[in-house]
């Protein structure tokens, strides 16, 4: 893959990664760790950066892509093998030379030189025959090479260079001298001449593993340049684990051997599908010790995408000026999570909005005014040029219906139906506090009652509340009193004061408001460390994307997650409560503006905990009643939330029709169905706050949760939902 063909900064990160661990790795005396390339699905450019990193380590190393078939036997012997078949297929400019003639050549180029470093072959001037026969090996064997003379005296006298060859390849590679001399005939006739009759015998010496000849043939390789397997195209193996432990297993192998490279390349879902948790531990940390994640493409890479397929296309400038318009790539990436969108996905995109593109009429021309440069007066409502000075006050009113008036009415009375309930809260564009208190003379409004059916519940005041104190390095609302940076307690105080106030205003819910706890706001988040939380959570989202469809739900994660939002959510108090006679089983609260939030976090089928549960709810429901904490119509001020996914639902049906759950605790019980993509992002929130945790992640909890709270804020919106 030409550099000046591709986006240069598609991936470049990446890329050099790959291109500096080989290069580590050819120094080195024994084997490098695989490199793990994965991406979160298809269309990602995983094939399309191994092309790159050919072109940019060409001249280097010996690159041999490698691609199973579904009738090989997994071993080293279909990795010569499938090796030597994608490199002869592999042509060069030069007429008749393909990679693998090109790597024959250089390993014969390899001996030459050694030969002359010993004095064994008698040469005029032995630093520049070095020198020649370090350079390009088809210079040297092509007929019409720039260094043909070389190539010409080995002709001559091949008959007479083939055992000092054999000699000096036994003296750097360990293999039966019988078979290694083979192997050096072999390929110095395929160097010589080429063709596909000297590949076949080459062929068959590397099938060859009774005289060790897959491992010959890579040591071998190793004389001239280090080998770097590229290994993809792994995705016919999909589910199948068995398989998928011989190949990791292989390559790891491979990976010690001196001079040798691997690079495996998949996708998340093949990952975790095929290797993953199907392998021990310890070869799981092996293969991703040098893991890296591809990411998707962001507004400046799609930008000079579309630029270069439309330059490839040949689209005159003007034309693709009005395209590029046209598609709006600024516009198509808003509200679209950083990272989460594939070079393919966008070339789709672009595909589509060309066809729409090419059956859109052009838009008609404006209409010329006749009157333009006559010295006749204006007609009644002309409008002047854009051209000329015209206040907005002089441009006419026009105001014209197609409706009668009784149609009109009804058209404004069915609009203000559908128009949004004025807000419970202050907004941005209200008056400061102080100025709405500053009026001793207007009595405030009663209350209405609380928990009215009719009016805005608290439990939707709060994911207002929520929802911008949860902007990520946003400006807080001002609501007048003291200064931004005021003490945490001063920001209670307002807080609960806006709250206060909020309660006299029409159509909003009077709570009593508990002394809330204010945590100090973290420290604002760099743009790298967000984008690498955001990566990071993209690619622990995928990664638990199988364990989410084929596992049942994992509570313990619900409740670490759970227990962290508690206490870093302004509002909400957190408690824990250990249930009776259960010993080592807490349950945990959100005390929520007076309104209690239980948790129920374990499976339906554990009748002993829900009956427990459901007791322990029954007396806080009558311990508020008892402090008369309940509404005015006896329903206290309490909810059970619970979890489930399809896989649940047979349980949670018998749980409610059973004889566990008491009358009164049912209508209170609110059973959040998640679907897969939703346990996956709530798996993957708890993971890396873990992370972060124990210091993996050199992020503080409260910055994880400042950066990614919006990833989740249809889940926290679900919590809180009233009902």
């Amino acid at each position: 893959m030409e550099e000046q063909r591709t986006v240069a900064g598609l991936n470049a990160d990446i890329l050099e990664q790959l291109v500096t661990s080989i290069d580590e790795g050819s120094g080195a005396a024994s084997g490098q760790p695989l490199l793990l390339l994965t991406a979160p699905r298809a269309g990602y450019g995983k094939t399309h950066l191994l092309g790159r990193l050919a072109a940019a380590a060409d001249g280097q190393v010996v690159l041999m892509p490698l691609a199973f078939r579904l009738e090989d036997e997994i071993g080293i012997t279909a990795v010569a093998v499938r090796g030597l078949e994608s490199m002869a297929r592999s042509n060069l400019p030069a007429e008749g030379w393909t990679k693998f003639r090109q790597a024959c050549a250089g390993v014969c180029a390899a001996l030459l030189r050694n030969l002359v470093e010993a004095g064994v072959l008698p040469c005029a001037n032995p630093e520049q025959a070095m020198r020649v026969l370090n350079g390009d090996p088809a210079a040297v064997f092509d007929l019409h090479g720039e260094a043909r003379l070389i190539g010409e005296w080995v002709r001559r006298h091949e008959a007479q260079l083939r055992k000092p060859l054999a000699e000096a390849a036994m003296k750097r590679v360990p293999a039966i001298p019988a078979a290694l001399e083979a192997w050096v005939n072999a390929l110095l006739n395929h160097a010589l001449d080429g063709g596909m009759s000297k590949m076949a015998v080459l062929r068959v010496l590397a099938a060859d593993p009774v005289n060790e000849g897959p491992v010959t043939f890579l040591r071998l390789l190793g004389l001239w340049r280090p080998v770097v397997l590229l290994v993809d195209h792994l995705d016919a193996y999909y589910r199948k684990p068995e398989t998928g432990l011989r190949i990791a297993t292989l390559l790891l192998d491979m990976a010690e051997m001196d001079g040798v490279n691997v690079v495996l390349s998949l996708n998340q879902d093949v990952w975790q599908a095929t290797f993953g948790h199907h392998l021990p531990s310890a070869m799981e940390d092996r293969l991703t010790s040098s893991q890296m994640l591809l990411r998707g493409i962001g507004e400046e890479e799609a930008a000079k995408l579309l630029a270069l397929r439309l330059q490839a296309m040949k689209i005159d400038a003007a034309k693709a000026a009005e395209f590029t318009h046209f598609v709006d790539v600024k516009r198509y990436f808003l509200g679209r999570p950083l990272g989460s969108v594939s070079a393919r996905t966008f070339l789709r995109h672009a595909a589509k909005q060309w066809e729409f593109f090419q059956h859109t009429l052009a838009s008609p021309p404006e209409p010329v005014n006749p009157l333009i440069g006559s010295q006749e007066p204006e007609p009644e409502g002309y409008v002047p040029l854009l051209t000329e000075t015209v206040s907005e006050d002089d441009l006419p009113v026009r105001e014209s219906s197609i409706f009668d008036a009784g149609t009109t009415a009804q058209m404004k009375m069915m609009a203000e139906g559908l128009a949004e309930p004025k807000p419970a809260l202050p907004q941005e564009n209200e008056p400061p506090l102080e100025e709405a208190c500053a009026q001793p003379d207007v009595p405030a409004a009663p209350a209405p009652p609380q928990f009215s059916p009719d009016s805005k519940t608290a439990f939707e005041g709060l994911r207002e509340m929520l929802g911008k104190l949860r902007q990520p390095g946003a400006a807080q609302p001002s609501f007048g009193g003291p200064p931004a940076d005021a003490p945490a307690a001063d920001v209670a105080v307002r807080l609960a004061s806006v709250i206060k106030t909020a309660s006299g205003l029409p159509g909003a819910v009077a709570v009593p408001v508990p002394p809330p706890v204010v945590l100090p706001p973290p420290a604002a988040v760099s743009g790298s460390d967000q984008d690498g939380l955001l990566g990071r959570f993209e690619a622990l989202r995928m990664q638990m994307a199988a364990e989410a469809v084929t596992l049942p739900l994992d509570y313990t994660k619900l409740a670490d997650l759970i227990r962290l939002a508690g206490r870093r959510f302004p509002l909400v108090r957190l408690s824990e409560n250990e249930l009776p006679g259960i010993t080592g089983r807490h349950v945990m609260i959100w005390a929520v503006q007076g309104i209690e939030v239980i948790f129920g976090l374990a499976n339906f089928a554990d009748e002993s905990y829900w009956r427990t549960l459901s007791s322990f709810a029954a007396g806080r429901i009558a311990e508020a009643s008892m402090r008369g904490g309940g509404r005015e119509d006896g329903a206290p001020k309490l909810k059970l939330v619970t979890f489930k996914t399809d896989r649940e639902q047979p349980n949670w049906l018998a749980l409610q029709n059973g004889d566990v759950l008491p009358a009164a605790i049912g209508p209170l019980i609110d059973a959040v169905h998640l679907d897969s993509p939703t346990v996956a992002a709530l798996y993957a929130m708890q993971r890396i706050i873990k992370e972060s945790e124990t210091g993996v992640l050199q992020v503080p909890p409260a910055q994880v949760m400042t950066v990614l709270a919006r990833e989740l804020d249809f889940f926290w919106k679900r919590i809180t939902r009233a009902g």
